[in-house]
C-alpha cells in the first residue's frame, strides 16, 4: 500500500500499537505492589512490506506478544531460598519457646534450694521446723518439674495444631497449582501470546508452597510444572494434586506424624525445609530430648533420694518410706502389632545408666528381644530374657531399665519405649510427714555392750569398728542374714571370743538382742593388723544392699564387745548422705551432678536456639538477597514505567497527527477533483 492510503494504515498500526503498549504499561503500574507480578512488556515488529514498482514501502508496525521480565534461574533461587528460610524460621520460633520455659523454670536453683534443707536437717536432725521446711522445699520441687513438664508437653500438643494447618495449607496450595496447570495448559493453544498472569500466580504459589515444606519443580509439555517433596514423592503432576494427610503416630496416638494420603504411608522423616519441616525437625531433635531430659532429672533425683530416705530411720525408728514418685517409663505398641495380646511395662533399675533416649524394642525370631535407639536406629543391645509363666523379663541395665514382657508377640511386633518423658510431668512429693524424714543411720557403732538397757565399756583392747555406710553390691566379709534378725533394725552385738595380738587371728560372733536372751546369728575371724573384717548387714527391704561396719585393731581380748544401736532422734548419718547428694555424680554414668545435668539440659536447648536463630538470619539474609535478584529483572519498576508512559504516548500522539495529515490530504485531493 503506498501513497495518502498507506500514510494512513501505517499510522493507523502505529496508533493502536502505542495503544497495546500503554495498556501494558498501565498494567504494569495498577499490579506493582501485586505479589509474585511480573513487568510486562509489548514486543513489536515491522509490518511485512509491500512491493510496488520495483520498490518496497512499509505497512507499518504490529505487536507479536505481551512479554513478562522472567529468569527461570532466579526464580528458582527464590523458592530454594523460601523453604530454607521459612523451616529455620520455624526452628527458631519453637526453641526459643521452650528456652524461655526452661530460663523462668528455675530448675537449678529449686535443686539448690531443695539440698539446702536437707543440709539443715541434718545440721539439726530432731528439729520439726527443719524437716517441715525440707518438706515443703520438696513440694516446691516437685511442682517445679511438673509444671514445666506440663508446658513442654503443651508445647507438643501445639506442634500438632500447627502441623495440622501446614497440611492443610499445603493440600490447598496444591490444588491450585494443578487448576492453574490447566488453565496455562489450555491458553498455552493460543498463537497470539501467553499466559503472564497464570504463570505469576503459579510461580507465587510455588512460593508459598516452599514456604510450607521443601519442593523440587520440574517443567513438563504445554507449560505445564510437576511439584515433588524432597523424598520425590510427587504432590503435583499436571492437572492432578496429590494430598497430604496428618495421621496418629502408630505408637504413641497422641503425636501426630505427616503421611501421604493415597497410601498412608509415613513420610514424616523425609520431609525438609518449609514450616512443616522445620516442625518436624524442632520435635524429633529438640523438644522430645528437652523432655526426656528433664524426665531424667526428675527421675535421678526422686531414685537417688529415695533410696537414701530407705537407707535411713525415721523419728519413729523405722526405715524411710519413698520421698518422692515420678511419671512411669512409657512404653506403647505399635498398631500394626499382630492380633496377639502382647503387653509391655517398664521400670527404671538404675538411674545413672539412663541416657534420655528413646528406644525401639523389636521382637527377633526365637526368643530374641532387639533394642534399638529409636533417633539413630543402632541396636544397642538384645536379649531373651528371664521367662516365668507368660511373662518375659528383659533386662536393659545397660541403658538403665528393665521390661516385662506379658502375653504372645510375634516376630516383628514392636513396641516404643520412653523411659524419662513422663518423669518430670508426674513428679510428686509423697511424704507429708516431718517426721517420716530418715534422716538418722540405721546403726551406731559405739563400744561395749548393753546391760539391761544402758551401754557398758570393758574392752580392754584396742579394736576398733567404723561407724559404717551403705553399699549396694553384694559386699565381701562376714554377713548377717536377714532371716536371723528379727526386725529391722535392731540391736546387733559383736563380741570377741577369743584374744590376739598384732600378726595373729581373733574370733568373734555376732548376736541379735541383748542379755541372756541374745542369740547368735553368725560368727567370723579377723586377722589383727591387717585391714580388718568387713561385716555387712544386709537391708531386708528395697534398695536392698548392706550397712557396712569394719572391725580392726592390734589386740584382741576375749569377751570385748561392740554395739550396734538402731539411730536415734539426734541421728544425722543418713541426712548427712542425703545432703551430699547435691554434689554426688549420680547420672550420666557417675559423671554428672543433678544441677550439672540441669545445666547440660539448659546448655544443649541455648545452643540449639543460638545455632536456629542464626541460621535463620543467615537464610533470611539469602531469601532477600534472591528476591532482589529476581525483582531487578522481574519487578516493577515505577520510573521505567513512568518514562515509558511518555514514549508511548508520544508515538499515540505522533500517530494521531499523522493520521490527521493524511486526512488532510484526502480532502484537498477530494477538492481538487
Amino acid at each position: 500500500m503506498s501513497g495518502i492510503s498507506g500514510l494512513v494504515n501505517n499510522a493507523l498500526t502505529g496508533l493502536q500499537a502505542a495503544q497495546s503498549a500503554l495498556q501494558v504499561v498501565g498494567d504494569n503500574i495498577a499490579n506493582v505492589n501485586t505479589p509474585g507480578y511480573s513487568q510486562q512488556s509489548a514486543l513489536q515488529s515491522t509490518a511485512i512490506p509491500t512491493a510496488i514498482g520495483g520498490l518496497y514501502y512499509g505497512n507499518g508496525t504490529q505487536v507479536d506478544s505481551v512479554q513478562r521480565s522472567y529468569s527461570s534461574f532466579l526464580q528458582g533461587q527464590v523458592w530454594t531460598a523460601s523453604a530454607s528460610a521459612s523451616g529455620q524460621a520455624s526452628l527458631s520460633s519453637s526453641l526459643q519457646n521452650i528456652l524461655g520455659m526452661l530460663n523462668n523454670g528455675g530448675v537449678s536453683s529449686q535443686v539448690s534450694q531443695f539440698f539446702s534443707g536437707v543440709a539443715q536437717v541434718a545440721a539439726s536432725p530432731d528439729d520439726i521446723p527443719a524437716r517441715q521446711s525440707m518438706l515443703s522445699n520438696a513440694q516446691t520441687l516437685s511442682q517445679t518439674f511438673q509444671s514445666l513438664g506440663q508446658q513442654l508437653a503443651s508445647v507438643g500438643s501445639g506442634v500438632n495444631q500447627q502441623i495440622t494447618q501446614s497440611v492443610d495449607q499445603i493440600n490447598s496450595i496444591s490444588k491450585q497449582i494443578a487448576q492453574l496447570n490447566l488453565q496455562i495448559s489450555a491458553a498455552q493453544g493460543n498463537p497470539n501470546g501467553s499466559p503472564n498472569d497464570l504463570l505469576d500466580q503459579r510461580d507465587h504459589l510455588i512460593t508459598e508452597l516452599n514456604g510450607q515444606v521443601g519442593v523440587q519443580v520440574l517443567k513438563q509439555q504445554n507449560s505445564q510444572l510437576s511439584v515433588f517433596l524432597s523424598n520425590g514423592q510427587v504432590l503435583v503432576a499436571g492437572g492432578q494434586s496429590f494430598a497430604l494427610q496428618t495421621q496418629s503416630s502408630p505408637y504413641n496416638q497422641q503425636t501426630l506424624d505427616v503421611g501421604y494420603a493415597n497410601n498412608g504411608a509415613d513420610i514424616s522423616k523425609s520431609l525438609t525445609g518449609g514450616t512443616l519441616g522445620g516442625l518436624l525437625q524442632f520435635r524429633s531433635q529438640s523438644l522430645n530430648p528437652a523432655e526426656n531430659g528433664l524426665g531424667l532429672l526428675a527421675d535421678g533425683i526422686a531414685s537417688a533420694l529415695n533410696a537414701q530416705q530407705a537407707q535411713g530411720l525415721n523419728l519413729n525408728g523405722s526405715s524411710g518410706s519413698a520421698l518422692f514418685s515420678t511419671g512411669a517409663v512409657q512404653v506403647f505398641a505399635n498398631t500394626h502389632n499382630s492380633s496377639g495380646a502382647a503387653s509391655v511395662l517398664g521400670t527404671i533399675t538404675n538411674v545413672g545408666n539412663l541416657s534420655g533416649n528413646d528406644y525401639i524394642l523389636t521382637k527377633s525370631s526365637g526368643s530374641v528381644w532387639t533394642l534399638q535407639d529409636r533417633s539413630t536406629g543402632a541396636t544397642v543391645a538384645s536379649s531373651s530374657g528371664f521367662v516365668s509363666g507368660h511373662t518375659t523379663t528383659l533386662n536393659f541395665s545397660s541403658e538403665g531399665f528393665q521390661l516385662q514382657v506379658s502375653g504372645t508377640a510375634a516376630a516383628g511386633d514392636s513396641f516404643l519405649v520412653e523411659p524419662t518423658r513422663q518423669g518430670a510431668v508426674g513428679m510428686q512429693t509423697v511424704l507429708t510427714d516431718p517426721a517420716g524424714i530418715a534422716a538418722a543411720s540405721p546403726f551406731v557403732s559405739s563400744p561395749g555392750m548393753l546391760v539391761s538397757g544402758s551401754l557398758q565399756n570393758n574392752n580392754l583392747g584396742n579394736m576398733t569398728l567404723s561407724a559404717g555406710q551403705y553399699v549396694s553390691g553384694a559386699a565381701s566379709g562376714v554377713g548377717a542374714p536377714p532371716s536371723d534378725i528379727s526386725s529391722f533394725p535392731t540391736n546387733l552385738q559383736i563380741t570377741m571370743t577369743s584374744g590376739a595380738s598384732q600378726g595373729g587371728t581373733a574370733t568373734f560372733q555376732i548376736t541379735s538382742g541383748s542379755g541372756t536372751t541374745a542369740s547368735v546369728i553368725t560368727t567370723g575371724t579377723v586377722s589383727l593388723g591387717g585391714s580388718g573384717t568387713l561385716i555387712n548387714i544386709p537391708y531386708p527391704n528395697p534398695p536392698g544392699g548392706y550397712w557396712q561396719v569394719n572391725l580392726s585393731g592390734t589386740l584382741a581380748a576375749s569377751g570385748d564387745a561392740f554395739t550396734l544401736s538402731p539411730g536415734g532422734a539426734g541421728s544425722n548419718g543418713n541426712a548427712q548422705a542425703m545432703a551430699a547428694l547435691a554434689t554426688s555424680k549420680v547420672l550420666n554414668n557417675g559423671t554428672a551432678t543433678f544441677n550439672d545435668n540441669a545445666a547440660q539440659l539448659l546448655t544443649q536447648v541455648t545452643n540449639q536456639a543460638a545455632q536456629a536463630q542464626n541460621n535463620a538470619q543467615a537464610q533470611l539474609t539469602v531469601l532477600q538477597s534472591a528476591q532482589a535478584s529476581q525483582q531487578a529483572v522481574s519487578g516493577v519498576n515505577l520510573d521505567q514505567e513512568a518514562a515509558s508512559l511518555i514514549q508511548y504516548q508520544q508515538a499515540y500522539q505522533a500517530a494521531a497527527k499523522a493520521i490527521s495529515v493524511g486526512s488532510t490530504l484526502f480532502q484537498s485531493l477530494i477538492q481538487a477533483l
